[in-house]
């Protein structure tokens, strides 16, 4: 299983350029890091690996990112299993402002309370995202950025483990 997040340029009409894409991979559990700064693999070996992975999972990759993939490699055709961790939370979680009054996580921003972000979500499994993305334009890749697409993977991985019980039927 593959656990993905990247970083572009733009939304999806807009988008010109991938800066870097990060893929936990669970059997290793190893995290490798793709861009084409010249510092990492390049990123057209991370999306081969994802073309290559019998299960794909991330936060609205469905929605953005395996589409954002497809626009700027048309050659991408992933046959992989796919678990979006957006739509997880959407049939799983109909009542999330609910579920955030239970949680009673003190230290989560209330506009974030009631939301099925990956920010949200950072609160309330205690994995926070950071900062970085309030305080860019996306236009130039930067190791900040990196590292918080990173981060967005970590707190995707708790995400997946979250909704592992809903999955297996133990809930």
């Amino acid at each position: 299983m593959l656990v993905f997040d990247l970083e572009t340029d733009g939304l999806l009409d807009d988008v010109t350029k991938i800066h870097c894409l990060v893929i936990y991979d669970s059997e290793a559990d190893a995290t490798c890091i793709y861009n084409d700064q010249g510092n990492q693999e390049p990123l057209v070996r991370g999306i081969q690996r994802l073309e290559d992975a019998d299960v794909l999972v991330g936060h609205n990759i469905i929605g953005y990112d395996i589409p954002v993939i497809k626009k700027l490699y048309p050659w991408f055709e992933p046959q992989a299993f796919v678990l979006d961790t957006l739509l997880l939370s959407r049939l799983y979680h109909t009542d999330m402002l609910d579920v955030d009054k239970k949680l009673d996580k003190p230290n989560m921003p209330l506009q974030l309370r009631g939301r099925h972000s990956l920010e949200s979500y950072g609160y309330r499994l205690g994995e926070y995202k950071g900062e970085f993305g309030k305080t860019t334009d996306w236009q130039e890749w930067s190791p900040e950025m990196e590292t918080y697409c990173a981060q967005d993977v970590n707190v995707t991985v708790k995400l997946c483990d979250h909704f592992h019980k809903y999955l297996s039927g133990s809930n």
